[in-house]
């Protein structure tokens, strides 16, 4: 009786007689495809062409060959999370990986891998409630039992989405080199304070207009040179004092006119000398007093000199008296008295001596009066 109930089960059950009604074990011997891009993304997963797949070797229970299955090419992979159109999380299994196979229905054309496991691979270090997406050793993503999240890799990471936000306590980012481009504005807030170090040199460069507004005051410090270069107009408005402090020289070059407005006082003070050279005309106009102090005071012109105040000129006059002083030496000199009583001065030489020297004096003056 058994024996006639075992032989109607397999008959009605052929899936019993061939052990495809249990899982079995297989090892993975190639990846038989790969979706490549295409109008409609990696392909289209069918029966006869899955492209998510690789190929099999089913195996005994001692985990070698069995003889009795021959190599299934092509098996489709397991999609674990989120499958959909493009969607889910794929990867292929490693030449030589484990995986668990099945067969829908029973029917030898239709095996399936159920799960992928690492029997007889190498194993990365993993602690009770870690959890580790990993790639190789150098390219690993993961979350520790403390909840802390790692992404590691020694390739490139790239990120792409329409909008980025990201908030944290504190951010820290250490890089070696950094290219950073904004296509359209960037606007930066910072609460607190913000601090740019630049051990090597620091260059900001824009081909537009560029701003440096603070509410409070503003410092700029260098321990070297300082050079500002502005192609045309340059303007500086101070609403309080300005102190200028320059340890060494200074040194202003203009090339065409200067204009300065005072509207209080102006205060002077050079410990040394002062020297000051105009190629043209120079006119100071004082409404006030104007004096001048010094131990000595030297005016010299190549042309004409005037001194005097409105239409009184003080060296036109000295000559008018100089010429008075001489002809009235003269007349001294040549002068007699009434009835040629008294003859002409014994001095008449002498004193026409001194009238001609006032008049070489009067010459003299003459030629720088103005």
């Amino acid at each position: 009786m058994r024996e006639a109930i075992r032989k109607i089960v397999l008959k009605l059950f052929p899936e019993i007689a061939a052990g495809l009604h249990l899982p079995r074990y297989a090892r993975v011997l190639a990846v038989a495809e790969t979706p490549q891009s295409s109008a409609s993304g990696g392909g289209t997963c069918e029966r006869f062409r899955p492209r998510y797949a690789v190929d099999i070797q089913i195996l005994t229970p001692e985990g070698e060959p069995d003889a009795a299955y021959p190599v299934y090419e092509a098996v489709p992979l397991p999609v674990p999370v989120g499958c959909g159109h493009e969607a889910g999380l794929f990867g292929y299994p490693r030449t030589g990986a484990l995986v668990v196979v099945e067969f829908a229905y029973g029917r030898p054309d239709h095996p399936l891998i159920r799960n992928v496991y690492p029997l007889g691979l190498s194993l990365p270090q993993l602690q009770a409630g870690e959890l580790r997406w990993m790639q190789s050793e150098a390219a690993h993503q993961g979350i520790d039992a403390d909840g802390n999240w790692t992404r590691k890799t020694d390739m490139a990471i790239t990120d792409a989405s329409r909008d980025r936000i990201i908030t944290a306590v504190r951010k820290m980012e250490s890089v070696a080199r950094e290219i950073r481009r904004v296509t359209e504005n960037s606007t930066e807030r910072v609460d607190g304070v913000k601090r740019v170090e630049a051990l090597g040199a620091l260059r900001l460069l824009t081909a537009g207009s560029a701003r440096l507004s603070a509410g409070d005051s503003l410092s700029l410090t260098t321990a070297r040179d300082t050079a500002i270069t502005t192609g045309q107009d340059a303007l500086q408005v101070v609403g309080r004092n300005v102190r200028t402090d320059v340890r060494g020289a200074v040194t202003t070059t203009v090339a065409k006119s200067v204009t300065e407005t005072i509207g209080a006082g102006r205060t002077v003070t050079v410990t040394a000398d002062d020297a000051t050279t105009v190629g043209g005309n120079a006119t100071e106009s004082v409404a006030g007093d104007k004096a001048v102090t010094a131990t000595n005071m030297n005016l010299q012109c190549r042309n004409t000199l005037r001194l005097g105040a409105g239409e009184v000129s003080l060296l036109p006059l000295m000559l008018d008296v100089w010429e008075q002083v001489r002809q009235a030496l003269e007349v001294l000199a040549d002068h007699t008295h009434q009835n040629g009583a008294v003859p002409k001065p014994d001095q008449s030489a002498v004193v026409h001596g001194h009238a001609g020297a006032v008049g070489a004096d009067r010459e003299r003056l003459e030629g720088v009066s103005g």
